[in-house]
């Protein structure tokens, strides 16, 4: 047995065979990866940094991505990863969370402060601060609340302003057409793509890193129309690439710029799909 470094539990530590390389799991952390250097650096964190990094795994668990494996570099890298760091964008993102795991269906929730807080990337105080702040918005009903703050709550529900607020950010109607439409493009290899694509930024459950993954498999496809999309579209299609390539879709090096909402992937996905399934759609009437 040995001790989480983010939240201090008793756990035991397993070892990768052949590997310097350590794994565990906790209720508060999910699954945890850390490399042997990073895992004696942890416990040195600030407790911010704690709060971050076990947020970071919990939710990864929770929409059941790999774990990623914690390096020094990692560490140090902390406070630019792609997650909310402002109080009411982690406000908004345990509301989405409630929302994607039963809320929207009026489940109800048994959430315990200590432990579901890393959700929101939040201390113990700021998390007691999101509760007092989603029942003043009257976006949750807390049920029973038990031990103040960031305590208790059993039987908590999402009300219909909860969920729609969160709708609000949901495709309209419009869309719907363009999601559930077969896009056929004559060629089985890209078709099959385009539809895994579509399964990773619809299906359930989501993540960011599953929508900008679709997002990258989607700008594969256009990649080798770009010169025929000067002559079928109006507008500058390079000025579009040039996001793609620019912002971290397709590459992640220290000279792009993140994207920080999914709200932004969901733009630049419908704009690739559209521009995809448009061009076919074009290209078809000129045979």
């Amino acid at each position: 047995m040995s001790r989480c470094p983010l939240t201090g539990r008793l756990v035991p530590v397993n070892q990768f065979p052949d590997s310097l390389t350590f794994y565990y799991e906790t209720p508060e952390t999910g699954k945890v990866v850390f490399t042997d250097i990073a895992l004696m650096e942890a416990p040195n964190l600030a407790s911010e940094e704690k709060d971050i990094l076990a947020g970071i795994c919990r939710n990864r668990t929770i929409n059941h991505d790999e774990p990623i494996i914690i390096t020094a570099a990692f560490l140090k890298e902390l406070k630019q990863q792609n997650i909310p760091y402002a109080f009411d964008a982690r406000a908004k993102h345990f509301l989405k969370y409630l929302y994607d795991n039963g809320g929207k269906e009026y489940k109800s929730f048994d959430i315990e402060g200590q432990r579901d807080r890393y959700i929101a990337y939040a201390s113990l105080d700021e998390f007691g601060r999101i509760m007092k702040y989603l029942k003043m918005e009257n976006w949750i009903d807390p049920g029973q609340q038990f031990i103040g703050g960031a305590g208790q709550f059993h039987g908590l529900t999402l009300t219909r302003y909860g969920i729609q607020e969160i709708e609000k950010g949901q495709p309209k109607m419009p869309m719907f057409g363009l999601v559930n439409q077969k896009i056929s493009t004559g060629d089985s290899t890209i078709d099959a793509t385009i539809e895994h694509a579509r399964e990773q930024f619809f299906g359930d459950p989501t993540s960011y890193d599953s929508k900008r993954s679709a997002c990258e498999a989607l700008s594969h496809v256009l990649e080798p129309l770009r010169d025929e999309l000067k002559d079928k579209f109006d507008s500058d299609t390079e000025a579009f690439f040039n996001i793609v390539n620019n912002f971290t879709i397709r590459h992640n090096k220290f000279t792009t710029k993140k994207i920080n909402n999914e709200e932004q992937l969901e733009w630049i996905f419908y704009s690739l799909l559209n521009t995809i399934n448009t061009y076919y759609k074009m290209k078809r009437k000129t045979i």
